[in-house]
Formats: C-alpha cells, sequence, structure tokens
C-alpha cells in the first residue's frame, strides 16, 4: 500500500534520516557506558603517560635543537681557535726568518774568519818551500851564468826569493830558518847585482877597475881556459888563461896585425921549461868585459907559439873564479 505514495527519491531520503538517528542513538549509548566505567578512569591514568611521553619527545627536540646549538658554536670557537693558531703560525714563520737570517750572518763572519785562520798555516810551508825552490833555480842560473844579462836573471830570483822568505808569518815552524836564511840571500842578492852591473863607461885616461868582470870560456884545449881579448879597442883575439903566467904573451901574428914595433926584449920561461929572449912591444889597451888597462907591455912570442897567453899583469888586485864555463873577477877589497 505504502509504495505507491513513497517514490525512490523519498525513499533514500526516509533511510538516510533513519540511519543518522540510529548512528546518533548509538553514540550516545557509548558514551554513557565510557562514563560510568572506573575502568577508563584508571585506563585515563596512562593518558598523562602518553602526554609525558609527547612532552619527552617535545623536550628531546629542545635538546636535540640546543645540543646542534652547541654544536654550532663549537665549530664556531674552533675555527677561531683555528684563526688564532694560524696567526700565530704565520708569526712564527716570520720570527724564523729573522732567527734564520741572523744565522747565516754569524756563519758568514764565522767563514770570513776562518780563511783567514786558514791561510797562515797552509800558505806558511808553501811561503817558505817556495823560497827554497826559486834560490835553487838563482844557484843554478849562477854556477853557469857568464854574460852579465845571465847574472841580471840570477838577481830576480834572488830577490824573488827574499820576497818569499819575508812572507813567511811569525806564527811559522819555519820563520827562525826564514830569518838565517833572509839573511844569507840578502848577499848573495848584492853579489850578484855587482856581477849584473854593466861596465863603466871608458876612461879617456887611466885603467877601468870594476868591481866585478867576467868572461866566458870559449873552450879548454890541453885543458886550459880559452877566452877572447880585446886590444887596441877593436880587434879580438882568443888566447890561453894561465894564473901561472906572469906576463902577457901574444903570437907574431897577432903583432902583425896590431901593427907593433918592438921596445926592448926580456926573458921569459916557455912550457918546457926553457928560457928564452922575447921581444917586448906596448900594446895601447887590453880589455875584457869592462876591465880596461892602458899601455900593457907584452911579449911577442916565437913563431911556433899559435896562441897567445893571458898573464896575471891584466889582472893584477883581482879575486879570480874559473868555473865550468865562464872565469869571475873580482878586485880585492
Amino acid at each position: 500500500m505504502w509504495q505507491p505514495l513513497l517514490n525512490r527519491s523519498a525513499l533514500i531520503a526516509l533511510f538516510s534520516t533513519l540511519a543518522l538517528i540510529n548512528g546518533a542513538c548509538g553514540n550516545e549509548n557509548s558514551t554513557k557506558v565510557s562514563q560510568p566505567t572506573p575502568s577508563p578512569a584508571a585506563t585515563a591514568t596512562p593518558s598523562p603517560t602518553p602526554a609525558a611521553k609527547a612532552q619527552a619527545p617535545k623536550a628531546q627536540p629542545a635538546k636535540t635543537t640546543n645540543t646542534p646549538t652547541a654544536k654550532a658554536q663549537a665549530p664556531k670557537a674552533q675555527p677561531a681557535k683555528t684563526t688564532n693558531t694560524p696567526t700565530a703560525k704565520a708569526q712564527a714563520p716570520k720570527a724564523q726568518p729573522a732567527k734564520t737570517t741572523n744565522t747565516p750572518t754569524a756563519k758568514t763572519k764565522a767563514a770570513k774568519a776562518q780563511p783567514a785562520k786558514t791561510t797562515n798555516p797552509p800558505n806558511t810551508p808553501d811561503t817558505y818551500q817556495q823560497a827554497l825552490d826559486v834560490a835553487t833555480s838563482a844557484v843554478t842560473i849562477s854556477q853557469s851564468a857568464v854574460s852579465r844579462g845571465d847574472w841580471s836573471l840570477v838577481v830576480s830570483r834572488w830577490q824573488e826569493s827574499i820576497k818569499l822568505l819575508q812572507a813567511v808569518p811569525a806564527s811559522s815552524k819555519n820563520y827562525g830558518a826564514a830569518r838565517q836564511k833572509l839573511s844569507q840571500y840578502q848577499n848573495l842578492l848584492a853579489d850578484a847585482k855587482q856581477r849584473a852591473t854593466p861596465p863603466p863607461p871608458k876612461p879617456k885616461q887611466g885603467d877601468s877597475n870594476p868591481q866585478f868582470f867576467s868572461i866566458p870560456i870559449k873552450g879548454r884545449p890541453g885543458g886550459i881556459p880559452m877566452i877572447e881579448v880585446t886590444f887596441n879597442g877593436t880587434q879580438k883575439f882568443d888566447m890561453l888563461f894561465d894564473t901561472g903566467a906572469s906576463s902577457t904573451l901574444i903570437t907574431l901574428g897577432m903583432a902583425k896585425v896590431l901593427k907593433l914595433q918592438a921596445i926592448g926584449l926580456t926573458k921569459a920561461t916557455v912550457a918546457d921549461g926553457a928560457q928564452v929572449i922575447l921581444p917586448v912591444a906596448e900594446v895601447a889597451s887590453i880589455e875584457i868585459d869592462g876591465r880596461l888597462k892602458r899601455k900593457v907591455k907584452v911579449a911577442v912570442a916565437p913563431p911556433e907559439m899559435p896562441i897567445g897567453l893571458l898573464g896575471q899583469d891584466f889582472f893584477e888586485g883581482y879575486d879570480v873564479t874559473i868555473k865550468q864555463d865562464a872565469i869571475e873577477f873580482r878586485r880585492n877589497m
């Protein structure tokens, strides 16, 4: 009967209303049951616990929040410390270069001082030994020196050796020996200078008597030194030098070249010991290396005598030294 009165839409609305009413009644019944039951009150006690738990998580985030803040602050503090540390390190390197700069300076000073100390000891024996070597050279040259040029070289060697001896310091172990040799070498230098001195100019009159003169030995026929002698300023002849001959003896050929005239006779002793009478002539001059003697009387030898003989009458007043390659004459003081 009711179906014709209600259409489909009305039925749906009616069911919906009934459903809402039943739901509301159900909720009211449920509320009424929960309130009288004491167990929900006891159950309500745990509700604070969830609340506490809820607060704890809130507190933890707070703590967690604070902790990161602390950690954040710590890193900030650390950079500050780190910043200071580099600054200190940066200052330290600045200080170190300053120290390093001073240290090299000290080393440099030490290095300057060391060469000064090292120079003397090594150079002392070297200088002394070098002086001896140069002196040995001077002696060697003097043994074969013939000309004044040779003696000039000897002079330079003695001068060099003396300078080396004077350079030996007092701290050297060879200082005493150097002092002794110094005076000896100075005497030898003076002698060498005398021998190297050029001959004095020829005097217009009178003789020339240098302190020293020498003549090279050209050969030794029969073991007797042979030298070259200048007569009358221009003519040169080879003659034998014999310290045992008291007078100068020339050959007949020399007398002819010099155009001499006999001015007398003299008795002479020849090589075999026999005494003979020989003519005498006078030469204008006889000269050897600056030693000049004028108006010398000479004897003229027999024709069989091939070479003249220079006698003591030419080098009277001189000490004679016959060396291997030269004859040296030193005037008596």
